[in-house]
C-alpha cells in the first residue's frame, strides 16, 4: 500500500481511541457503518460471535443505546464518569490492496479505565474491518480480543 493510504488508516484507528478518551461518544458512533458491529469474544481464538457467548456483541442499534447511556447525566452507575486512556500500537494492514474499498487492520492496545477510585487495565489485540466512506472510513466490524477474554469481567461502560 502507498504510505499515504497506510497513514490515513493509522490515523483513523488512532482517532477512534482519542474520541473514546475525550468522551466524544456520538462522534465515535459516527465512525461505524449503519450495519457495523462491535465484538469482544469470550474465548481465545473465538471465530463465531453468535453461536458462542461473547463478552460484547453489539450492532449499531445497541451501540446507539450504549452511547445514549454514556451521555445520560443521571446514570448513577456512571457517577463519577469513567475516564480512559487508550494506547494503540503496532498498527498493520492485514488485508487490502492499493485500490481496495475495504481493509482489515490489526493493532495491539492497552486501556486504563478509572472510575470512583478504581482503576482497571485491559490489553489485547483488535481488528478493524473498515470501508472507504467519502474521504475517510467507516467501521464494518471491530473485534476486540482481550488477552484475558476468558477471565471474569465487570461490566464495561466505555468501549475498548
Amino acid at each position: 500500500l502507498p504510505y499515504e493510504t497506510m497513514r490515513e488508516i493509522e490515523l483513523f484507528v488512532l482517532n477512534e481511541a482519542r474520541l473514546l478518551d475525550e468522551g466524544e461518544f456520538e462522534a465515535w458512533l459516527d465512525l461505524y457503518a449503519p450495519h457495523g458491529i462491535y465484538w469482544m469474544p469470550s474465548k481465545p481464538n473465538q471465530t463465531d460471535p453468535l453461536g458462542v457467548a461473547s463478552i460484547i456483541y453489539e450492532d449499531h442499534g445497541i451501540l446507539s443505546i450504549r452511547v445514549d447511556r454514556l451521555l445520560e447525566a443521571r446514570a448513577l452507575v456512571l457517577t463519577p464518569m469513567p475516564r480512559t486512556v487508550h494506547l494503540v500500537s503496532n498498527i498493520e494492514i492485514l488485508k487490502g490492496e492499493k485500490d481496495s474499498a475495504e481493509f482489515e487492520v490489526g493493532a495491539a492496545f492497552f486501556c486504563t479505565e478509572i472510575q470512583g477510585g478504581k482503576q482497571r487495565f485491559y490489553a489485547g489485540r483488535q481488528i478493524h474491518h473498515i470501508a472507504r466512506h467519502g474521504d475517510s472510513f467507516r467501521i464494518l466490524r471491530k473485534r476486540v480480543a482481550l488477552t484475558n477474554c476468558d477471565g471474569i469481567h465487570v461490566p464495561m461502560t466505555i468501549p475498548l
